[in-house]
């Protein structure tokens, strides 16, 4: 599979400027050391403003960590990882060991690059590959992982059915995601897409038969207002970053306002739904 392929499995050619465009490694180290970080000795937390792709930020990684009931030792797979930024706090807040995978070369590039100045190499490795073909044997990992990418994913029972896959009986798998809700058709831009044919969202019902058909039984289910008042929750247990405003999702997505403001619209008038769950992968 070739660049572009890996790319469009996420996003269409074109759909968001995080996945086209040049190298963005010197376009985080500059943002760093603008923000008074040494690109090569970092603390995770003050990255938290970069490197959170998805709604609510680090507080809503921290939330479905809690739900998940992620422990010290635990292989976890983090699938559509971005730059790597969950993957780091798993392993650096809870002790985990972590893959993070994602499909956009450059993406993978920046997640080595901040991996390295974490410290982390030795407990987060980066992959780049496709998530709908994972390059893992079966039951590998106790937890699977995945936060904001199914929507931009077609082919979904083919994604979920690669996660059970690669997790032991047993094991568990953990997503963040967004959903349809009652209140219509969706508004653009938002985060994932720039137009509907860009954007594929299941209704929280389809996606729970999606889990169940894929040896996978629900645990725990937080959507709406309560998956909120948890991420609430979890928000008093982030760390103020020492880069203050300085850092941010715009030094990789310029429009980054626009689209954070479309996604609250759609969820203010009922048209998304965020829902956080876990899911127990059955013998």
């Amino acid at each position: 599979m070739n660049t572009s392929e890996l790319e469009s499995h996420y996003a269409p050619a074109g759909a968001l400027s995080y996945y086209e465009g040049p190298e963005i490694v010197a376009r985080v180290r500059e943002a760093l050391a603008e923000a008074g970080l040494d690109p090569d000795a970092l603390d995770v937390d003050d990255l938290a403003p970069l490197d959170e792709f998805h709604a609510l930020g680090r507080a809503a990684t921290l939330a479905l960590a809690e739900l998940a009931g992620v422990q010290a030792g635990q292989r976890v797979l983090d699938v559509g990882a971005g730059i790597g930024g969950p993957a780091r706090v798993l392993a650096a807040h809870f002790g985990a060991h972590v893959t993070a995978l994602d499909a956009t070369p450059r993406l993978c590039r920046a997640a080595e690059m901040l991996t390295r100045g974490a410290g982390l190499s030795d407990r987060v490795q980066i992959v780049c590959a496709n998530a709908l073909d994972l390059p893992f044997s079966d039951e590998t990992f106790d937890l699977a992982w995945s936060q904001a990418v199914s929507q931009n994913v077609a082919d979904k029972q083919r994604f979920v059915f690669e996660m059970a896959r690669v997790i032991r009986p047993g094991g568990q798998l953990a997503l963040f995601e967004v959903v349809c809700g009652p209140g219509g058709a969706l508004e653009f831009p938002v985060p994932w897409a720039d137009r509907e044919e860009q954007s594929w969202l299941l209704a929280a019902e389809e996606l729970r038969e999606l889990l169940d058909s894929s040896r996978l039984e629900l645990v725990a289910w937080t959507e709406g207002q309560d998956a909120l008042d948890a991420i609430a929750s979890a928000a008093a247990g982030v760390k103020q970053p020492s880069s203050g405003q300085q850092l941010g999702l715009h030094i990789l997505m310029p429009d980054n306002e626009e689209r954070m403001a479309g996604l609250a619209r759609n969820v203010a008038q009922q048209k998304i739904a965020l829902v956080q769950l876990v899911a127990k992968r059955r013998p």
